[in-house]
């Protein structure tokens, strides 16, 4: 596979598995996966190719995806579609990453599925560049049950080696490697199965990881579970922090939600962050060289319940990153990245949003993460006519829209969305939550997962 060079054509890499043999399954007895491209671009993205990439760096392009569509097809503004990758003809089952190229800007997010005794969903973010270094704020090894599964694929020509750097909330430390992964290809680290150098498996960690590369680009995403539960937190690595991030959306004893804040320093040095609360109050931890994370649980730190969003700060300034974690007791989970406001612009797109999509329900959260206040002007692929604007949002304030709500969208809707602040200058960014309260009640598993939004 060759390095992608970002210039006649704009490239993301998606990271998701297919259906696979039961021995080889991550999540359950058998995963599945699909993955939505949108375009965010005004322009129509002609020549939307999807190529699927082996775990040995083999390239698969097929002529037709799920569905009858070609491949490649085009996307209107603001369209999107979903690739069911098992309905892909001629497709073997497998673990495979994506790479899906166009000549306008798209987007993608990844969703997983583990099939068996108990289901496992979980969602993530596609890239659109890859690096020698990731950061993963949150991982977790026998803790209270939850363990990461850290994928990382090498996006360049060259074999190269690759390391995982672990360290624990209470200063534990522990390793991970791989060496001569291939150009293309994909390495695994499964730590229910592993036990990481200095690591004991009476180890329990919550903690964060540094990924890197000897030679090669790579990217990363870490899908956390409970093996005998079925919870699922998936979120894709970051390559850079700010010394001020924003979360749209944290919970406290929230219709059975329990929010948490996993905050990782970047640089060398001591640091305190603030985290403060859109409603009321806030919290704060100490960061430093031997404990460069820690752990926020809003039912032990926030002083009232409800929903509410964050900023995030530190002092003295010091680049950092940070991942939100909901889950409820009776086995739900979700997660996403925290915003950072240098990346944020005034437009955003999601690939999917859903309703009563076989029985799939959304709700998306917005947050406005610059200095100027706004309204959000909403719109759904397909439905330009009853796009609406919303009130007007100050600095860190956040807005949730449940998406079943919305009464012109039909039952069995799942399409694109795209949000644009009405003051030109401003700064936002979403989220979007799913679940699926039929399975929630009858089949036992995690039936719900979290995405962040891309910046248009």
């Amino acid at each position: 596979m060759k390095k992608i060079h970002l210039i006649s054509i704009i490239a993301i890499m998606v990271m998701l598995l297919v259906a696979v043999s039961p021995v080889a399954a991550q999540l359950g007895d058998t995963d599945k996966s699909s993955f939505t491209v949108q375009n965010v671009s005004d322009a129509t993205a002609n020549s939307v190719l999807v190529t699927f990439v082996k775990g040995d760096g083999t390239e698969i392009t097929p002529t037709e995806l799920n569905s009858g569509k070609p491949n490649p097809f085009s996307l209107d503004p603001g369209e999107s579609w979903e690739i069911y990758v098992p309905g892909v003809p001629g497709l073997d089952s497998g673990q495979y990453s994506v790479v899906v190229s166009a000549d306008q800007k798209i987007v993608a997010i990844a969703n997983l599925v583990g099939e068996g005794s108990k289901y496992f969903n979980g969602s993530y973010s596609g890239f659109d560049t890859g690096a020698t270094t990731f950061y993963l704020p949150a991982i977790t090894y026998n803790y209270y049950g939850w363990y990461s599964f850290i994928s990382v694929q090498n996006i360049g020509a060259n074999a190269t080696d690759i390391s995982v750097a672990l360290k624990c909330e209470n200063g534990t430390t522990g390793t991970l490697s791989a060496t001569n992964v291939a150009g293309g290809s994909s390495v695994h680290f499964d730590l229910e199965n592993l036990i990481p150098t200095g690591f004991t498996a009476a180890t329990s960690c919550n903690g964060s990881a540094v990924v890197t590369s000897t030679i090669e680009d790579i990217i990363a995403v870490d899908n956390q579970t409970v093996p005998t539960q079925g919870n699922t937190q998936s979120y894709s690595g970051s390559i850079s922090g700010a010394s001020t991030l924003y979360v749209p959306a944290l919970y406290n004893s929230y219709y059975g939600w329990a929010a948490s804040l996993n905050i990782r320093k970047l640089d060398a040095g001591n640091t305190t962050v603030t985290v403060t609360y859109s409603d009321t109050g806030l919290s704060t931890c100490n960061l430093t060289d031997a404990q460069p994370g820690c752990l926020l649980y809003m039912p032990s730190v926030h002083p009232g319940t409800g929903y509410f969003g964050a900023t995030i700060t530190t002092s003295p300034a010091m680049n950092i990153v940070a991942v939100a974690n909901a889950a409820t007791t009776n086995g739900q989970a979700q997660t996403y990245s925290a915003i950072n406001p240098t990346e944020a612009t005034n437009k955003v797109g999601a690939p999917s949003v859903m309703k009563s999509y076989y029985g799939w329900d959304s709700s998306f959260t917005c947050q406005n993460v610059g200095s100027d206040a706004t309204s959000l002007h909403i719109e759904y692929d397909g439905y330009a006519g009853n796009a609406y604007n919303t009130a007007t949002l100050t600095t860190g304030k956040t807005l949730e829209i449940y998406v079943p709500s919305e009464t012109f969208l039909p039952n069995g809707f799942q399409g694109g969305l795209t949000v644009t602040a009405n003051t030109s200058t401003a700064k936002i960014s979403c989220i979007v939550n799913f679940t699926n309260p039929n399975q929630i009640r009858t089949t036992v598993g995690d039936w719900s997962m979290s995405v962040n939004s891309f910046s248009q």
